[in-house]
């Protein structure tokens, strides 16, 4: 007897572990679907918990007292700004009352055990993890795990076992596709507040169900510097989720500590809100628990590094590395720190980390802004903000203010990575500030025209001069160390090597899908100049007709400015402007403010030349910048038209399309909109890596990223990234001509025809007017043959080799496509491929696919070329202008479809079915199904996907029935009828193509 692999062994083995920490089994039948509720847990937990509050509320509703306290809660999350998570903190703190009577939800677990009445209240809280709960009213299905705190659902589970076939991804596919967000349960921010999609080694999550929208985020550990999860003695490698995530103690700390709700204004549209319920992701609440610790553990005095990578939320790590270390208290309740100081140059930050701990603490002066001056920060010093946001101009002013402190006074300074470059702070400014008389003094110093100040050896600077003190601990958090800020904030190994308290690396982060690769398509000049080349005199492809402007790339040499000028404003406007969905930024890096100036004049001059109005450019650089050979002296405010604080504000706007900067702008700064980099500047080391991270910020529809580099090489480049990016890869210098060869291999397999290609491509690319709802069906119907062919492809391992060809074609068009303008016909062959490739790997294949993110550019070039489409009228046919109700005997949607099934299982099965009549008969069987006693129950309580399988089962026996009925109405049809029923009787494919049509028929018409 072979052992039970099936996914109820992980359910049972994961509730089993919860059960083991103080979690009650839950009983599925106690779920109210209509409330999203387990309505009797929560009146259950009210009556045990506070039965004389309970006893009050029955005075006042007497026999309604459960319906109506239930209401009321319902109201009360619906209403709250910061919806249940909001409601559920309120409450907790005993500023929930109905009625006048107030009722705790919860009650939050205590720092200490000082409080016997506030540890006893804590225990009383009710975890209850519950299988298979049957969460709509609509239809049948269920969720695998549900846990819910004292009534109210807070997380939901869909587990999956790749022993039988489903990973995490399965999970994801579920929750996007069968599970209803208007549903109770997965109310955004009303019940539910996280999902979790997982299998035995990955775990990913959301907190808002969008249905096809919704974004799943990795909660993983992280293995080997890179994505995933270590392996585990237990077998399972996501045994931390329920050891250490879901632990109660766990738990309720994310609750209490974690979860917020970040509201944002539309600055289009003020009257909008965009809001994100954040829950912590693994990296995170690891390094916030493990700081917190080893405070606890060792006190005052530490220097800590915490190394998270661009794109890992550090900013949320910050603000709740402030709040956790604001409250930390030693073993006998008293606080560790007096005052925790936030160091930062980024306002964004200030109002997050204030926003971020109101939520938590809304204490009055719990958080202090230092903005106007010295005696301001000796203020909140004095009186004991607990808090303390400042900017990093003002950190040798913090320094020196807490060393005239008294000493049995204990503070933590929290460090984020300076920005300086957006606030054109110099090197000579900081000495200057150094050597301050006063904050207002130093303040008042003019930036000089000097390199940019180089913070991590001038913190290291400030530090230097002060002894490191026992009271004092310091907390830097970085993407990118240098060897100083290494020496100086991290802690020696057992190799006697300086390591980082905490790591996220580049690489993980880049696995994991938080930030792009921003060395994946990255050209020298030279490469770009030689693959343009090969493309103007290959005879291959010249005879294709490509376009002349590469030609007039190859003419061109980088020689003066207004030569890269135009070759870059060329290569925006054939290659770049259509990515992203048309929304694409690019940034040009000039070596200096002069060559800013310079670069902006050029860019002006040409697209005046050319009369182009569909871009317009921005540039940015500090202080004046004096051009003798013109004669000029300017500023960026006067180049660009208004103020300099304005300038990131204006390049988020459409018409703004390219930035030119000056060091201004080359760290710091986010815009997931920026695509394409042009560096004119030597960058080496930290620069590099912190420049060209500028575009490795990810948005829905961004799916790469482009640099066009005139100065630098790829091994300076590589050596850059190295120490921060666990595998730096930049692609070798690439032969385009592999392309053509690529395609000449697949067309050699014979999988495809060239008709089926403009078939495809035909109805992909078809106008606009023209779509119809049955447009994807074509899509199919025109792939079925190709996959049949690429099935039978013999020996099997075959199949493989030719998958690897078509993901190196479609990865070569890719990078190329952002070099060489490519003929009509090698972009219609490319979205073919590109879709091909997807139907037959993807791994939901029974689901089907769709164009998810990594198609999103091509989609915008689909839409983009279907409109410039012409409008066709058809011809021969009559359209009177009359106000008629147009029925006109006109057939139903689902007729049309049937023909379309009945055709192509002629053309699948060579067989002669009459699709006019054969599509009328199925469409009579059908609305007959719809009479049938219990099968509108059937749809009711089933999703298709579960109905569509009993129904086959029934489907033979009444199509047989039905067509008995028919025969003597239909002597002349009976050829036909015959025809169909031995096709189905002897064809499981085709009796189950025709099934699943006549029963998707069924099932919408019973919906309706």
């Amino acid at each position: 007897m072979t052992i039970d692999y099936r996914e109820i062994v992980f359910e049972n083995a994961v509730e089993q572990i919860l059960l083991q920490q103080d979690y009650y089994k839950g009983n599925p039948a106690e779920f109210d679907a209509s409330l999203g509720l387990f309505r009797s847990r929560l009146i259950g937990f009210l009556q045990a918990t506070q039965p004389k509050h309970w006893t009050a509320l029955q005075k006042i509703y007497g026999p309604s007292t459960e319906s109506s306290v239930i209401n009321s809660i319902i109201r009360a999350i619906q209403t709250h700004p910061k919806g249940l998570i909001g409601f559920l903190r309120d409450s907790a703190q005993g500023k929930y009352k109905d009625r006048g009577i107030e009722l705790r939800m919860f009650y939050m677990k205590p720092d200490n055990d000082f409080n016997p009445d506030a540890v006893l209240n804590y225990q009383k809280n009710r975890l209850s993890v519950t299988r298979q709960v049957h969460y709509s009213i609509k239809n049948n299905n269920s969720l695998d795990v549900v846990i819910d705190l004292n009534g109210f659902p807070i997380i939901t589970m869909e587990l999956k076992n790749p022993l039988t076939g489903q990973t995490f991804e399965n999970a994801i596919h579920q929750y996007k596709n069968d599970r209803d967000p208007a549903e109770p349960i997965f109310r955004f921010n009303e019940r539910s507040l996280v999902h979790f999609a997982l299998d035995t080694d990955e775990i990913h999550m959301t907190t808002d169900l969008r249905k096809e929208k919704t974004y799943f985020l990795p909660f993983n550990k992280g293995d080997d510097f890179g994505k995933g999860n270590p392996i585990h003695e237990s077998g399972y490698k996501t045994t931390y989720l329920w050891d250490e995530i879901l632990r109660k103690d766990s738990l309720f700390n994310i609750l209490q500590r974690f979860i917020e709700l970040k509201i944002e204004e539309n600055k289009k549209d003020k009257k909008k809100k965009k809001k994100q319920l954040i829950f912590p992701r693994y990296h995170q609440l690891d390094a916030v628990r493990k700081i917190a610790d080893h405070v606890y553990e060792n006190g005052a005095g530490q220097r800590y590094l915490i190394q998270h990578s661009a794109g890992s939320g550090k900013s949320n790590t910050i603000a709740w590395t402030a709040h956790r270390l604001a409250s930390l208290a030693d073993e006998t309740g008293k606080a560790i720190f007096n005052t925790v100081v936030v160091i930062t140059d980024r306002i964004v930050l200030d109002s997050q980390i204030q926003d971020t701990i109101r939520q938590f603490d809304s204490t009055p002066g719990f958080v202090a802004y230092i903005d106007k001056g010295s005696q301001q920060l000796a203020d909140a010093l004095i009186n004991g903000a607990k808090v303390i946001v400042t900017t990093l101009q003002k950190f040798p002013f913090v320094i020196g203010k807490l060393n005239n402190m008294p000493k049995e006074s204990k503070y933590a300074i929290i460090m984020d990575e300076a920005h300086s470059s957006q606030t054109g702070m110099t090197s000579t400014k900081m000495k200057d500030m150094l050597t301050y008389k006063s904050l207002e003094e130093a303040e008042t110093i003019d930036s000089r025209d000097e390199d940019l100040l180089d913070v991590d050896d001038q913190i290291a600077e400030v530090l230097a001069g002060y002894e490191r003190r026992k009271n004092l601990s310091l907390f830097a958090f970085t993407a990118t160390p240098k060897k100083k800020t290494m020496q100086t904030f991290g802690a020696k190994n057992e190799d006697g090597e300086y390591e980082a308290f905490h790591l996220y690396s580049m690489r993980q982060a880049i696995e994991e899908g938080f930030i792009h690769d921003v060395l994946k398509h990255y050209i020298t000049y030279d490469t770009y100049f030689k693959i343009t080349k090969t493309i103007t005199d290959d005879p291959e492809v010249e005879s294709k007709k490509t376009k002349k402007a590469i030609a007039r790339f190859v003419s061109l040499h980088p020689t003066n400015l207004s030569q890269k000028a135009e070759i870059i404003i060329e290569h925006f406007r054939t290659f770049t402007k259509d990515k992203i969905g048309g929304q694409a930024k690019a940034m040009v890096v000039t070596s200096s403010r002069l060559h800013a100036k310079r670069y902006m004049d050029a860019f002006k001059a040409y697209l005046e030349q050319k009369a182009y109005t569909d871009l317009r450019v921005l540039v940015a650089f500090s202080g004046n910048v004096e051009d003798v050979e013109f004669d000029e002296v300017v500023t960026e405010a006067g180049m660009n038209g208004f103020p300099d604080t304005q300038t990131a504000e204006v390049f988020e706007e459409d018409e703004y399309k390219i930035m030119i900067v000056a060091d201004k702008y080359q760290t710091g700064f986010d815009q997931p909109l920026l695509h394409t980099m042009y560096v004119d500047k030597k960058l080496t080391g930290i620069k590099a890596v912190q420049t060209l991270s500028r575009l490795n910020r990810t948005h829905p529809d961004k799916t790469d990223t482009f640099v066009l580099d005139f100065v630098n090489d790829r091994e300076t480049i590589k050596k850059a990234f190295q120490p921060y990016y666990e595998k730096t890869e930049i692609d070798e210098e690439t032969n385009p001509n592999l392309l053509y060869e690529y395609r000449r291999q697949l067309d050699e397999t014979r999988i495809y025809e060239e008709n089926e290609i403009n078939a495809f491509c035909d109805v992909f690319f078809q106008p606009k007017v023209k779509q119809t709802a049955n447009d994807q069906a074509k899509l199919y119907k025109v792939l079925q043959m190709p996959e049949k062919r690429f099935k039978e492809l013999s020996p099997p391992d075959l199949q493989d080799d030719v998958k690897a060809l078509m993901k190196k074609f479609v990865s070569l068009y890719l990078f190329l496509s952002q070099l060489v303008e490519y003929e009509e016909d090698m972009k219609r062959y490319f979205a073919f491929i590109r879709l091909f490739y997807k139907k037959i790997s993807d791994p939901l294949g029974k689901n089907g696919w769709t164009l998810d993110a990594d198609l999103v550019d091509l989609e915008y070039y689909r839409i983009k070329k279907a409109e410039e489409g012409q409008i066709e009228l058809e011809k021969g046919v009559s359209a009177p202008l009359t106000g008629g109700n147009g029925a006109g005997g006109k057939k139903p949607e689902d007729y049309k479809y049937l023909s379309e099934i009945v055709k192509q299982i002629n053309e699948l099965f060579g067989t002669n079915l009459d699709s006019e009549i054969v599509s009328g008969q199925l469409y009579e069987v059908a609305e007959k199904f719809v009479s049938t006693p219990g099968m509108k129950e059937q749809v009711i309580n089933n999703s298709y996907e579960d109905f569509k399988y009993p129904f086959e089962n029934q489907f033979i026996d009444g199509i047989v029935d039905s067509f008995e009925e028919q025969k003597e109405q239909l002597e002349n049809e009976n050829d036909q009828l015959n025809k169909l029923v031995q096709f189905v009787s002897t064809s499981d494919e085709g009796c189950k193509m025709i099934s699943e049509a006549v029963g998707k028929i069924v099932y919408n018409l019973l919906k309706k």
